[in-house]
């Protein structure tokens, strides 16, 4: 998502909080791709992340007018995927079965949990997916810091490695918001 369809999206989210209605239209057209895709990356299931993200711009829709102009309206957005996503796991967690102890004996000690891998692997594609909207010298530094495999002493490389982080936390937070 760049920049000016996160202005639109502000401006549109900020028109339907005054009572504009005719923002609708436009605020679903742009948010339900991005609501869709951010669930199906949570969820790994199509069509419960369709559900999810359906769920989540109904419960948008329903409290636009508590919209705040003054907040990003992406990140309060996907706040409501978020806590969709977050809802179907749940239930699916408590429609699971306790686990058989002979299943819990062929997991490895010290081994992350399913969790816990899953959400280092969402963290990664995250990571991932953002180095490549970096220019391909800022990935390619970033990705040698990462390997440990940068020139020791050189002011040059702790210059340019520094330059990359900036502009990998800008991408980030015009990707998935800020936390600020």
């Amino acid at each position: 998502m760049d920049t000016r369809q996160r202005a639109q999206i502000q401006h549109d989210l900020t028109a339907l909080a005054a009572g504009e209605r005719s923002a609708y239209r436009s605020v679903f057209a742009t948010l339900w791709p991005l609501l869709r895709r951010f669930c199906e990356r949570s969820l790994r299931d199509p069509d419960l992340a369709q559900d999810a993200a359906q769920t989540a711009l109904m419960k948008l829709f329903l409290h636009a007018a508590e919209f705040e102009p003054d907040r990003d309206a992406v990140a309060w957005a996907l706040a409501f995927a978020a806590f969709e996503c977050r809802t179907v796991r749940n239930r699916a967690a408590g429609r699971r079965e306790e686990p058989d102890e002979a299943v819990l004996a062929t997991v490895p000690a010290g081994a992350p949990s399913p969790e816990d891998a899953t959400l280092e692997a969402d963290l990664h594609r995250a990571a991932e997916e953002i180095l490549g909207q970096l220019r391909p010298r800022d990935a390619e530094t970033l990705r040698a810091a990462l390997a440990g495999s940068r020139p020791t002493g050189s002011v040059v490389f702790r210059k340019r490695l520094q330059r990359a982080l900036e502009r990998l936390r800008v991408a980030w937070r015009h990707t998935h918001g800020s936390h600020d």
